[in-house]
């Protein structure tokens, strides 16, 4: 994933799953500085995987990773939970601003 590259190329340490299930147990089971929650998940999409995280975790920032439709809008991820919001395509540095924001 390219996203995840560029976190490496800037010494930061992620995990990387594909799947709500794993995302949530991922979380339940570790301490993340950031989760960056991909909207369209396979199986069920982020907005509810950052639904059910924030049950049992309210402080770890979400920031959702989305190209916006027309059928989504920011203020519909924010209510999800989520703390931010990144529309793909991103700029590089427009990216790495908003991840400083929250680590």
């Amino acid at each position: 994933m390219i996203t995840k590259k560029m976190l490496i190329n800037k010494g930061i340490i992620c995990e990387l799953v594909d799947n709500r299930e794993d995302a949530i147990d991922l979380v339940r089971k570790n301490k993340f500085d950031l989760v960056l929650m991909d909207v369209h998940l396979p199986g069920i999409n982020g907005t509810i995987a950052t639904e059910l995280i924030r049950i049992f975790d309210k402080t770890t920032p979400i920031i959702a990773l989305t190209a916006i439709s027309l059928h989504e809008n920011r203020e519909m991820l924010l209510s999800f939970g989520m703390n931010e919001v990144i529309t793909k395509p991103f700029a590089p540095e427009e990216f790495y601003i908003t991840i400083a924001e929250y680590i």
